[in-house]
């Protein structure tokens, strides 16, 4: 049996196995193994198909970035979670009114769920299962205006570029800060449809505020399929920085 062959399949597997926890330290052949060849063959393709597919799937362009996208380009937002967020959003809002004939009021995730960096020109699936290499499904929350509050201080002494959309959130200094929701003012007395992640929503990365709400919606749409989805209609991909979460101090006008 040809040595490459075998390389091959140890390597596919090696692969396959540490994405599930497991990892091969040594792997060691006889040079004076015989097989015939034909059967060798046979048992090998059968072996490899499922990787080979894999792997074209992974290679399938879905659309063209017109720049490149960090989660690290900007202080309390960034290229990449803004994008990452507004897709989310786009895609679930729909699907939510369907089931509850209410929209969603604004979307927040992590920002340690965002990895790597959108490299400008062509996206592949690959790209996005390194940038989102979990498993996690949409879940929207009923939360009281209470524990918004708790997420915006959140946001405040975290002091990270957690990815949010349709959420704006001015801090003037450690106690005050102006918020709007969806372009409306924030009003503590009122209650919010917040979309999120299943991990998240069971207090992943300390985001207890979503633990126990009113209402709890499992949307059952995984967000790394949701983004492949958008990006094949959309095509061409292209974000910004808008400020909608930043200390004053870092520009001079105020929206």
């Amino acid at each position: 049996m040809k040595l490459k062959i075998i390389v091959l399949i140890i390597t596919l597997f090696s692969f396959s196995c540490t994405s599930s926890g497991y990892t091969i330290s040594n792997i060691s052949y006889e040079d004076n193994i015989k097989v015939q060849d034909s059967i060798v063959d046979i048992e090998i393709e059968l072996i490899i198909k499922p990787f080979r597919n894999k792997i074209k799937t992974l290679e399938k362009t879905v659309g063209f970035s017109k720049e490149s996208y960090s989660i690290r380009d900007g202080k309390l937002e960034s290229t990449l979670g803004n994008l990452i967020a507004d897709i989310l959003y786009e895609e679930c809002n729909p699907e939510f009114y369907k089931i509850t004939s209410n929209n969603i009021d604004f979307a927040l995730f992590n920002y340690g769920g965002v990895r790597g960096t959108l490299n400008k020109g062509k996206i592949t699936q690959h790209d996005l299962f390194t940038i989102m290499p979990w498993k996690n499904l949409a879940t929207v929350v009923k939360i009281e205006g209470e524990k918004v509050i708790e997420l915006v201080e959140y946001f405040n002494n975290e002091n990270l570029a957690h990815p949010s959309s349709r959420l704006e959130i001015e801090f003037f200094n450690k106690t005050n800060k102006k918020i709007f929701i969806n372009k409306k003012k924030f009003d503590k007395n009122k209650s919010y449809y917040v979309l999120t992640s299943n991990f998240l929503q069971e207090g992943g990365d300390k985001m207890t505020f979503f633990k126990d709400p009113l209402e709890l919606y499992n949307l059952n749409l995984n967000l790394r399929d949701l983004l492949i989805k958008s990006m094949k209609n959309k095509n061409i991909i292209e974000s910004k920085l808008d400020n909608r979460i930043f200390r004053s101090e870092w520009r001079e006008e105020i929206f």
